[in-house]
């Protein structure tokens, strides 16, 4: 529903129901108010407030159409059009003339848009060149008072651009046509490791910058822009230049283009929404995966029933047969390999029929041998697998559902790196210290501890991107999301347990999950929907 749905229309008040009138020539900078969706202040800061000569009691649910047009009639259109706005950015230049002894004045507002509520920024600004010579501006600055206002008002507006820059939560810019930076807010520097200095003077860092993947069609949206001359607004990724980490960014960028159609830049806004963007991903993903298990798990239940009634008959036909009959090995054979599918489908089923979120004690030993039963069925036959598991028992108290999905993926992630095929060894371990790891992500480790390492004879990861592997959205596959170890970290962070790595180019990589050993003082275990009762 448009935004404007929710305001309510503007109805001018009488004279003496309005409140004191504001200052007809106040300045008024960093002024700043969040709105709900319909238009009305929930807070305001002390600069708008002393401004508009309000109280913040007095001003919060007030509509912003009917505080603004007490300044102004004329910009009720403007102030309900960018509330209407759905996009996350908005602006407008709000101008009057000079009269009744009031010079002419202007009013940058801007809005953004989150998903919590709407952000108002309002500053003066300059007027519009007509609208100098309707006032003091007449005189061509030819007095003393001209040149001190134009001077005072010059200064105020730099130190606006100096806080805007330094303060926001966002990167601003001015581009040339060739994509150098005219200047640029100094926080760019932090998400793109490229210094202010270089931005400014190299043509090429922009695209060098963008994700190869996401850059053809930011070169459509831009070619589009400056054919129409309208602005745009689009989320792509970002790679940075030292680290490599992936980064999202919401972009706002307004063209700037001559009477005669020139390009002669753009300006441009940049909003980290990574985090937002992980949270979307992992939620569509979430669906996609409750979806296709419905359909896998009815497709593996028939394929089930299907395989029971051949081994079924093949096991009612094995026992008329005697051992010197011809059909006696291959019925034997099939069912042999008839019980074997129904063990690796009743596998498959207990994987979807698991839910996360449940905790209990289990042995790390007997889950490095169950995945690598099931995982071995689908791995090339080029690639070698084993087990070097450690004496005894490790108890864990883990939610195996959660823990199975991580070793999984490590194990098809190690499978890839061996095309050419090689070793692949789970390896589980006991330790009465902690050691010291290089590239982990996770908790701080309390001894005694066990790991489960997963080790491959791989092509390796190099040693730049050792640090940035657990980033999200990191990724060298050309189709890989980048979520998979992020998520690993998540799930071993749960665990109040760490994943480390260590890898050698064309030597191979290692894996570690580290999990604390359980004493058994837990607290017994409960369901989900025990878990919920009791919130």
């Amino acid at each position: 529903m448009p935004v404007s749905a929710n305001v309510e229309p503007f109805q001018p008040r009488s004279e003496a129901a309005m409140p004191a009138p504001l200052a007809s020539n106040n300045w008024l900078e960093g002024g700043l108010a969040v709105l709900d969706f319909s238009g009305h202040v929930i807070e305001a800061n002390e600069a708008l407030l002393n401004w508009l000569e309000m109280t913040p009691e007095k001003i919060r649910g007030r509509d912003l159409s009917d505080l603004l047009t007490r300044f102004s009639p004329q910009w009720l259109g403007a102030i309900r059009d960018i509330l209407a706005e759905t996009s996350s950015f908005q602006n407008k230049t709000l101008n009057f003339g000079a009269e009744n002894g009031r010079q002419a004045q202007a009013f940058f507002m801007e809005l953004i848009r989150t998903p919590a509520n709407l952000v108002l920024r309002l500053n003066s600004s300059l007027p519009n060149l007509s609208e100098l010579t309707e006032g003091i501006w007449d005189e061509h600055l030819g007095n003393e008072s001209a040149r001190r206002e134009m001077f005072m008002r010059l200064l105020r507006a730099e130190a606006q651009l100096e806080t805007l820059m330094h303060r926001w939560p966002c990167v601003i810019f001015s581009q040339r046509p060739d994509f150098s930076m005219v200047f640029v807010s100094p926080n760019i520097a932090e998400l793109t490791g490229i210094s202010v200095e270089q931005w400014q003077t190299d043509t090429k860092r922009f695209w060098e910058l963008v994700h190869e993947t996401d850059a053809p069609e930011l070169q459509q949206q831009l070619k589009r822009s400056v054919q129409t001359g309208k602005n745009i607004t689009c989320t792509y990724r970002i790679r940075h230049s030292q680290t490599g980490k992936v980064a999202y960014v919401l972009e706002h960028r307004q063209p700037t283009i001559s009477q005669n159609g020139l390009l002669l830049g753009y300006e441009v806004v940049w909003l980290d929404v990574t985090r937002q963007t992980i949270a979307e991903k992992r939620l569509s993903t979430a669906a996609w995966k409750e979806t296709l298990a419905v359909l896998t798990l009815g497709m593996a239940h028939d394929f089930r029933n299907i395989m029971a009634g051949i081994h079924s008959l093949s096991e009612s036909y094995y026992a008329q047969v005697t051992e010197t009959h011809p059909f006696q090995e291959g019925l034997g054979l099939i069912k042999k390999s008839s019980m074997q599918a129904s063990q690796l489908v009743k596998r498959m089923i207990d994987l979807h029929l698991g839910q996360t979120g449940e905790r209990n004690y289990h042995d790390l030993n007997e889950i490095a041998r169950d995945l690598l039963e099931l995982v071995s069925k689908i791995l090339p036959k080029r690639i070698h697998v084993g087990t070097e598991l450690a004496e005894g028992q490790l108890p864990v108290y883990a939610d195996i559902v959660e823990l199975r999905q991580v070793v999984i993926n490590l194990l098809l992630n190690s499978a890839d790196a061996m095309p050419q095929g090689g070793h692949l060894t789970l390896l589980t371990s006991r330790h009465t210290e902690v050691p010291q790891l290089t590239y982990f992500k996770g908790k701080t480790l309390r001894a005694p501890c066990v790991c489960l390492t997963i080790q491959d004879t791989g092509c390796g990861i190099k040693q730049r991107h050792l640090e940035s592997i657990f980033d999200p959205f990191f990724t060298t596959k050309s189709k890989g999301s980048g979520l998979g170890l992020y998520n690993a970290q998540i799930s071993v962070e749960k665990h109040q347990g760490a994943i480390s790595v260590e890898s050698t180019e064309n030597v191979g990589t290692s894996f570690h999950i580290w999990l604390p050993e359980t004493d058994f003082s837990e607290p017994a275990p409960e369901s989900i929907d025990a878990q919920l009762a009791n919130v």
